[in-house]
């Protein structure tokens, strides 16, 4: 298939265009800005494959009848929870008015098109203990802007489809990390440090919010193959959580992290790292997906947290 990708040069659209490549389909991506998108680098993408553009651009559209996708991959987000909250109406234009901007262009010009349209797990918000693990029926009450603003593209890629006949299937991915990383994220903000306190740029303390919520944590690039399966396999109409289906605390994710760090250190908490709106413990159920596709995660986050680490150490010692 010809895949088109939005946000192809975010955290985790280059290790969905890898995962894509590798299963025999054509990549193209839309790209912001001149560039230069150095995790775009390695990928071997045909010429042209990569399209200055923005979703809210009113020329979306024609690189979309340019292109002429067998099927849309929309991972263009603005993910940063605190940022969303910074700025709801931003997150909602993004998010939302993105997702829009995506169902449109496809009904207009490929309307034959899949379009896989990337939500998250925050959809379902304040989650009871009761109601765990979580599974695609869970009601959506979604606690954060963020959280909000991708619920609103869920139901509005599922009301796309039922009006106007659109093949689309929503992704529900949990939390994942991996190597490139943004900081800001805490698995990555974790190991940031600890690759600081090995090269001497901070003292022997890593410092946390919260550590006691529990969370359900991937690999990217389990996701990245979800989304593979979810494209050649899901079923129209259908949304999937893709998660581990293990919950670990942060604290955990601490612990884990130690194992692999080279000299000791202490954690500290906090306060400033706090989170307004924490639920004490999330975690999924892949059942649906791996029963439709076959798709299971496939790597330990031991492994993950490790290789996330030494793409720090490696950033850091090349001045990042």
């Amino acid at each position: 298939m010809r895949v088109f990708v939005t946000g192809i040069a975010g955290f985790a659209g280059p290790v969905a265009a890898a995962a894509l490549l590798e299963a025999g389909h054509v990549v193209h991506g839309l790209v912001r800005g001149a560039g230069p998108w150095p995790r775009l680098a390695g990928l071997p993408l045909a010429p042209g494959a990569l399209h200055r553009g923005d979703l809210a651009d009113g020329r979306f559209p024609d690189v979309v009848r340019d292109v002429a996708p067998d099927a849309v991959v929309h991972l263009a987000a603005l993910s940063f929870v605190p940022a969303a909250e910074r700025d709801p109406a931003a997150a909602y234009r993004t998010n939302l008015g993105g997702t829009l901007a995506v169902l449109a262009a496809v009904r207009a010009h490929a309307p034959r098109a899949r379009v896989l349209a990337v939500t998250s797990g925050d959809v379902y918000g304040a989650v009871q203990a009761t109601e765990l693990p979580i599974v695609e029926e869970t009601p959506l009450r979604p606690l954060t802007v963020y959280g909000a603003s991708k619920a609103a593209a869920d139901i509005a890629a599922a009301q796309w489809a039922r009006a106007y006949g659109l093949d689309v299937v929503r992704a529900r991915p949990f939390n994942h990390t991996g190597p490139g990383q943004d900081p800001a994220f805490v698995c990555s903000a974790l190991a940031r440090q600890l690759a600081l306190i090995e090269a001497g740029k901070q003292d022997p303390v890593v410092r946390v919010g919260n550590a006691d919520p529990v969370r359900d944590f991937s690999d990217v690039r389990d996701i990245a193959a979800g989304y593979v399966a979810l494209l050649e396999r899901g079923r129209s109409g259908e949304a999937y959580n893709l998660c581990s289906g293990d919950g670990v605390s942060i604290a955990e994710v601490i612990a884990l992290l130690r194992t692999h760090a080279r000299v000791p250190v202490r954690v500290q908490s906090d306060p400033a790292l706090r989170r307004a709106h924490d639920v004490s413990r999330i975690v999924g159920s892949h059942a649906r997906a791996t029963e439709h596709t076959g798709w299971r995660p496939a790597r330990q986050l031991t492994t993950t947290l490790r290789d996330v680490l030494e793409d720090w150490r490696a950033r850091i010692a090349a001045g990042g």
